[in-house]
Parts: structure tokens; sequence; C-alpha cells
């Protein structure tokens, strides 16, 4: 007898983010996805309940994923510059995913002040003072507008419509802290 193949979740999810590396999160649907997997709708529905669920989950997954990588890159005692050239870095070396994480309906929306208060931002606003001898709100103002210019720089490198290098990516973002600072 044939052995029976378990769709569990984690395998779901491993599956999904193979799925949006290869093709993308702006193609993905019920009906491919579950044709990729080689399963059908039950599994999912079975697992997740709900795609609204399915979704949640997927994104903490694919975040795991993206702390994973940005975390072997990170050096707290340049915390600015590191974790600014791993999340350039990330849309370069994993652009769907990277598109479907911060480009897509998966990523939601926030205010600025939002992001700048989320707990995984705080960390490096607290390093700026001393690293660059300025006051907190100019660490703030430093770190969101660093922030935004690697995020529009990830935007173009995810997207394909500009090609860099990693030193070119470093070069970028080195300059840009020092013309804010």
């Amino acid at each position: 007898m044939a052995r029976k193949i378990s769709f569990n979740k984690d395998y779901i999810l491993l599956k999904t983010k193979e799925f949006i590396k290869e093709y993308g999160i702006e193609v993905m649907n019920v009906r491919d996805l579950c044709k990729y997997i080689g399963c059908s709708t039950q599994p999912i529905f079975r697992n997740f309940e709900n795609m609204s669920n399915f979704k949640k989950e997927l994104k903490i997954y694919l975040h795991d994923y993206y702390d994973d990588f940005i975390y072997q890159i990170v050096d707290k005692e340049d915390y600015l510059f590191t974790i600014s050239y791993a999340y350039a870095l990330f849309s370069l070396k994993e652009s769907n995913i990277f598109k479907a994480l911060f480009m897509s309906d998966l990523a939601g929306s926030r205010t600025i002040e939002e992001v700048l208060n989320s707990s995984w931002n705080i960390d490096t606003i607290k390093s700026i003072p001393k690293q660059y001898k300025v006051t907190k709100k100019q660490a703030e103002i430093l770190y969101r507008d660093v922030r935004f210019f690697t995020h529009g720089l990830s935007c173009q490198i995810a997207c394909h419509s500009i090609i860099v290098t990693e030193r070119e990516i470093e070069n970028l973002i080195k300059n840009i802290i020092e013309k804010i600072k």
C-alpha cells in the first residue's frame, strides 16, 4: 500500500514559500498553489480554516525566513548600516519573497509613527545617538530617512528596474547615511 502524504501546516507553508520564490505572490491563487503542492484545497482549509488565517501564518513564516537572513548580516555595532544593507541585499537575493513581504497586500500598511515605534526598529534607533553623536530626535529622523531611501532602492532592486552589485548597494547606503547625518 502506498504511503499517504501528510499535508501539515509546515509542509504547506514551506511549499508556498517555494512557490512564491519561483513564481511570485502576485500570481498565487489557491488552485495553482494546490497543484504545485500536489494536493486538493482540503489540506489548506483543514490546517488553516480559511484564507485569512493562511495568509496570517504565511506572513509569519516568511518573516521568520527574512529574519534568519537579516540576522546573519546585522552587526549591532553598526546597526543602522548593516540592517539597511541586509534589507536591500534580501531584495536582491530573494526578490519574490521581498515583494511578498513588503510590496503586496500581505504587507499591510502602517503610519510613519508605527514604523518608528515598531519593536524591531526601536533597537536600531536607540543605537544611533551613540554611534553618530546625534540626539534621540535626530536619530529617529536619520533612521526614518535611511529606512525609506533603502526601501525605495530595495523595491527597484526587487522589481529588477535597477541592476546593482552588492558593493554598489553598500556604497549607496553608506553615502545616504553620511549625507543625512
